[in-house]
This record gives C-alpha cells, sequence and structure tokens, in this order.
C-alpha cells in the first residue's frame, strides 16, 4: 500500500510542477569534426614496461620513464587544440592520480604515473588534464609513463598490467 501512495503523491507532484511557466535553454557547440585516434590491432596503444629488478625498483623509489605516444589522424583543419584527460582505477595507497595495477596482477607494491614529455604530471582521473595545439591533417601526444613504489609496502614481483581510457576534448 505504502508503494501505491507514494506512487501516487508522486504523480500529483508531476502534475502540479507539469503546469509551471519556466523556461528551458539549451546551448551546445557544433565542430567541423575531430580527429582519429590510430589504432593497432584492437587497442588504441600498449605499453611494455622493460624487465624491473624488484629490489632495485624498491631502492630507487620509481621506474625510469617509459615513452607512451599516441597519434591522432585525419584532424580538421579548424581544430586548434585537443585536451586529453586519463581515467580508470586510481591506486589507493599513492597520491591522487596514481593508476591502479589491475586486480588479476601477480606483481604489487606499485603504481603507473603519468605525465607529459617535458615532466608535466597528467593525473588519472582529473578533469584539468593537458592541453596540446593540434597540427592538421596528423598530430603526435608524447607522454612518460613510470612505475611508482607504494609507501610502506614491500613490492611482490611478477606480472602486472593495468588498463585506462583516454578522453580527447577538441576546439
Amino acid at each position: 500500500m505504502k508503494r501505491i501512495v507514494s506512487v501516487l503523491s508522486l504523480c500529483g507532484m508531476l502534475a502540479a510542477s507539469a503546469h509551471a511557466a519556466n523556461n528551458v535553454h539549451f546551448t551546445g557547440n557544433l565542430l567541423a569534426g575531430s580527429c582519429s585516434p590510430v589504432i593497432v590491432g584492437t587497442a588504441m596503444e600498449e605499453i611494455i614496461f622493460p624487465p624491473a629488478d624488484a629490489a632495485d625498483l624498491q631502492a630507487s623509489g620509481q621506474s625510469a620513464r617509459v615513452p607512451v605516444t599516441l597519434k591522432l589522424a585525419n584532424c580538421e583543419s579548424s581544430l586548434q587544440n585537443v585536451k586529453v584527460t586519463f581515467s580508470g582505477t586510481e591506486d589507493p595507497l599513492l597520491a591522487a592520480g596514481f593508476l591502479a595495477l589491475a586486480s588479476g596482477s601477480r606483481a604489487s607494491g606499485v603504481g603507473i604515473g603519468i605525465e607529459t614529455s617535458n615532466g608535466t604530471a597528467v593525473p588519472v582521473n582529473s578533469t584539468a588534464g593537458v592541453t596540446f595545439p593540434l597540427t592538421a591533417p596528423n598530430t603526435t601526444l608524447n607522454f612518460n609513463a613510470w612505475l611508482q613504489v607504494e609507501p610502506g609496502v614491500t613490492i611482490v614481483p611478477g606480472e602486472f598490467s593495468a588498463s585506462m581510457t583516454a578522453t580527447f576534448e577538441y576546439f
């Protein structure tokens, strides 16, 4: 009975608000087009970290940087910039913005950091992202990735993987 009363009460509220005279304004932005991410196989990019000695990594706190290159093709000449953001599962033991290893990974004790090629951090799940100028028709976006040791944790050696999504906003 409570469900029926709740639904009827809700219907009464909806009917009352349907008679209000409020204006709704729509805004948007129509773009000439975008760029096409260059796809190799079924994934945009696969980054392979070289083998690292767990004891050396534990001592240094982080690995050497590994280049990450994202390519955009067929960019419309009217577009001038692209903002890139990354999303994924964050490592709860590191400062905000580090990517966590996938739950099926045998290795543990590290997260993955992302930065531009000039060293500007690009935190995972940050809406700020990083902006690059576009060069029509093709643009190459250069980043670096590294393994960051989690504080107070001993690294467990083994294979690992992680995934993140790159989002491109053109303007």
